[in-house]
């Protein structure tokens, strides 16, 4: 009782056990302001259901640091944030993290065997844009909506904006509804999708707004809502050219087991008959045989109800799940990425890094096998989280940033390169710039130029990066560039068509546009053909690329890509 009031004569109030709990999350949450008096009308007011909602999610979100470096808000102390049977607070205690970069994995190589790291102009602070889809021609679309901004969301200046690397921003537009921690894609007729957002911040709280981007005009148009809200949903490309958006919170705050379809062509959605809950931002792919693959990495957190063992998921077909195994640290997966390594048809997953503790293991997956299974693949120089991966021209994957917990001291700037899904070891690339970070909320993508940009950071506590970095991979120091000056604007599943490229172009790699958020793309993938006499033949299964807004780079034999070209494959 002596406790209990102690805290209300801190807060005002005398709190309800439910509302007690949602104190102490608040109070974490508020480690920028330390505004007590805001974190008890918050929790004073809200209901006991949002509180428990609350104390779920916390449990599972709260991008991490080492304990102990979270301050004590204004005007408390240890004995005033403990009440008898309730943790009110996450109390300073020493704890180890995993090792961080050494020398040996940041080192200064020529650009031919290390790559190049530039700089280009920073984004405006206060942008906040943490999720992008690549347009046509490389238009790029960035969200932010509230952008992780409380104060932004009550005022209801939702954002996103038209940039690119080279220009910045070039046109803010103006967000009907707060698109912050939707899911996203490039949509088969080549407008971008939206599903989802942010309705409330105490607890989170997923909108059932759905939007489609039109890139020519620069406009938004609402689309009839889902039937449920999402919060940190995945949207999947299908092949048919639908999008199948899957799971996040809907707008209580609970784990959604739903998921719907999107129809573009008719501009309707609807409810599937499939349930299964997964992790928030689960990192789905689309399969040879019409199957979902779960890799059981998740871009977020876990809510104790997900299905987290990877496994194949079958949501048209009984709403069947057939679990795999071999995963290593399985329990470290979330704030963990994946990707597709080298040509969509070979099948070869790699699930990369990921927490808690933050783990440098990866695992490897061919989901050709006749009984697939995860095999231990090349560990990571360091153990982290948040870490992107992106797919190349060339049929290698680039992995960056991350950070054995979500603050600035913890972050790793160590690159590396994977040549094959077979490989057993990492190739080490020039790390990121001093200084630099990306942790949290960030994202890399493909250029049409054949190389990386890389951008955002959200750190716990600490000030946000805004910078944007560009790296250029090895292979554009290779010599002169190969060209394609022009490929059919629309092109059809076993038809051959010409192309216009230099003589000494080998193959071509076609790849999706990219959409990047928290580290995932679940829509990245590439198809690589030969080219004989001037020519592609496209005899690949339309189930393991589908309908598609593509871009097509030519190589040349020393993997050197040229410029992209844009295309629609059909």
């Amino acid at each position: 009782m002596k406790r209990l009031t102690r805290i209300h004569r801190m807060f005002g109030v005398i709190p309800t056990v439910a509302v007690l709990s949602a104190i102490a999350i608040l109070a974490a949450l508020q480690s920028v302001s330390g505004n007590t008096s805001q974190v008890a009308t918050a929790a004073a007011t809200m209901s006991a259901a949002d509180a428990q909602t609350l104390a779920e999610q916390t449990a599972i979100l709260d991008p991490q640091a080492p304990i102990g470096t979270e301050p004590m808000p204004a005007g408390m102390h240890q004995h005033d944030m403990t009440t008898d049977g309730v943790s009110m607070y996450d109390m300073p205690v020493q704890t180890a993290v995993p090792n961080l970069d050494v020398a040996a994995d940041l080192p200064v190589l020529d650009p031919a065997q290390g790559g190049r790291w530039t700089k280009f102009s920073s984004l405006p602070t206060g942008s906040n844009a943490y999720h992008m889809i690549m347009g046509p021609n490389s238009k790029i679309l960035l969200i932010a909506g509230s952008g992780n901004n409380a104060a932004v969301f009550a005022a209801g200046t939702f954002r996103a904006y038209i940039w690119s690397p080279t220009k910045g921003i070039t046109k803010k537009l103006t967000v009907p509804k707060d698109m912050f921690c939707a899911g996203h894609m490039l949509l088969s007729n080549g407008k971008g999708l939206a599903a989802g957002g942010t309705t409330d911040y105490s607890p989170w709280k997923g909108s059932s707004a759905l939007y489609t981007f039109d890139f020519t005009k620069e406009v938004f148009t609402r689309q009839k809502n889902m039937a449920y809200g999402r919060w940190y949903p995945t949207v999947i490309g299908m092949p048919a050219g639908t999008a199948l958006i899957v799971g996040g919170y809907d707008g209580a705050g609970k784990n959604s087991g739903t998921s719907e379809m999107f129809y573009p062509t008719s501009s309707t959605i609807k409810k599937i008959a499939a349930n299964k809950k997964f992790a928030l931002y689960p990192e789905i792919y689309t399969t040879a045989d019409k199957r979902y693959f779960n890799t059981g990495a998740s871009g977020s957190g876990r809510p104790a109800n997900a299905v987290t063992t990877p496994g194949f998921w079958d949501p048209f077909g009984g709403n069947t799940y057939t679990p795999v195994s071999g995963m290593t640290e399985s329990t470290q997966r979330r704030y963990g990425t994946s990707c597709r390594v080298g040509d969509v048809r070979n099948q070869d997953i790699i699930v990369i890094g990921g927490g808690w503790p933050a783990t440098a293991s990866t695992n490897v997956i061919n989901l050709n096998a006749a009984s697939p299974v995860y095999t231990k693949g090349p560990d990571l120089a360091s153990p982290k989280a948040y870490v992107s991966c992106v797919e190349l021209p060339d049929g290698t994957l680039l992995e960056l940033g991350g950070g054995s917990a979500n603050k600035i001291a913890n972050a790793s700037r160590e690159v590396a390169l994977l040549k094959s899904a077979n490989a057993s070891s990492w190739t080490t690339m020039n790390p990121l710039p001093e200084k630099e970070h990306r942790l949290y909320h960030s994202l890399a993508y493909l250029q049409d130029d054949g190389s990386i940009i890389s951008m955002s950071s959200d750190p716990k506590g600490e000030p946000r990066s805004n910078t944007v970095l560009r790296y250029e991979p090895t292979y554009l120091f290779r010599g002169a560039r190969p060209t394609i000056s022009a490929a059919p604007a629309t092109m059809t599943y076993g038809q051959t068509y010409t192309l216009n490229v230099s003589s000494d172009v080998t193959r071509v790699s076609i790849m999706t546009a990219s959409s990047p958020t928290h580290g995932t793309d679940a829509n990245q993938k590439q198809i690589i053909l030969p080219v004989v006499n001037g020519k592609i033949t496209l005899n690949f299964d339309y189930y393991q690329f589908g309908r598609s807004i593509v871009r097509i780079f030519a190589l040349n034999s020393n993997d050197v890509p040229s410029m992209a070209v844009w295309s629609k494959i059909e």
